[in-house]
C-alpha cells in the first residue's frame, strides 16, 4: 500500500528537497503553500497561517497522512530592539503557532504508527542573535517532548535542528563573511547540505527509528554540543 507524506512549507528549499526524497521512496506526497493557488489541487494545498479558513479546510483536502514533516520557517534576522511587533507576531506565527494550529487541526487524519517531524534550528538550542527566531525555534522542543509522552496511537514526534544549511533559503540571506564565520566556528569546517538533512527526515520516519520519539536531534558539526 502507498503511503502518504504531507509537507507544510513545501515550497521552501528544504521542503522541495524533501519532496524529492519521498517521491523517490515511492510515497505520495503532498505538500502546502500560501503561495498555491486557492483552486483544489490534490497535492499543491493552499494554506496559509494567517488564513483561519485556509487552516479550517486542509482536513477536507488530504487523505490519511503517514509521514508529517514541518518545514515552515522565517528569519528575521534583527535583535529584540529591532523588531516592530508585527513582525514578532509573524515570526511567531510562523514558527510555532502556526504548526500548532495546523497540528491540532489535522491530528485525526494522522495513521497509526505515523511520524512527525519539525525542522527546529541550531538556534533553538544554542541561541541566538535573533532572540524572538531563536525563542520561536526552541518552542518547539517542548511541544515535541510533550506530544511524545501522551501520543496515542503509536505515533512519534521529533524535530531536526540543523545548523546553517548550505543552499538554503536562509543561507541566502547571509553574507560571504558570515557564511566564512560559521564554517569556521564549525568543528567540522563543513555546513550542512539539503540532500542529507532530507535524507535524515526521511530515514527517522521509517520502522527502524520506532524508538524515536521527543527528541531533538542536533545535526550542526559540533558547533553546539
Amino acid at each position: 500500500m502507498t503511503k502518504n507524506c504531507l509537507i507544510i512549507g513545501i515550497k521552501s528549499s528544504l521542503g522541495n528537497e524533501i519532496k524529492r526524497i519521498f517521491k523517490i521512496n515511492k510515497y505520495e506526497v503532498f505538500g502546502t503553500s500560501r503561495n498555491f493557488n486557492k483552486n483544489f489541487n490534490p497535492h499543491e494545498i493552499y494554506l496559509d497561517f494567517a488564513n483561519l479558513d485556509s487552516l479550517n479546510n486542509l482536513k477536507n483536502q488530504i487523505p490519511n497522512i503517514d509521514c508529517l514533516i514541518f518545514c515552515s520557517g522565517i528569519l528575521i534576522g534583527k535583535d529584540i530592539n529591532g523588531y516592530k511587533d508585527e513582525e514578532i507576531f509573524k515570526v511567531y506565527q510562523t514558527n510555532i503557532i502556526g504548526p500548532v494550529i495546523t497540528l491540532s487541526r489535522i491530528s485525526k487524519k494522522l495513521q497509526k504508527k505515523s511520524s512527525i517531524v519539525f525542522i527546529g534550528s541550531i538556534a533553538g538550542s544554542a541561541g541566538s542573535y535573533d532572540e524572538v527566531y531563536a525563542s520561536s525555534k526552541s518552542a518547539l522542543t517542548g511541544l515535541v517532548k510533550s506530544l511524545a509522552k501522551k501520543s496515542e496511537n503509536l505515533m512519534r514526534f521529533n524535530l531536526i535542528a540543523p545548523g546553517l544549511i548550505e543552499n538554503s533559503t536562509m543561507f541566502k540571506k547571509f553574507s560571504s563573511a558570515e557564511i566564512e564565520n560559521h564554517k569556521l566556528n564549525t568543528p567540522t569546517k563543513e555546513l550542512n547540505e539539503l540532500r542529507k538533512i532530507s535524507q535524515i527526515c526521511f530515514n527517522i520516519c521509517q520502522d527502524e527509528w520506532s524508538q524515536l520519539n521527543g527528541q531533538t536531534i542536533d545535526i550542526n558539526g559540533g558547533r553546539y554540543v
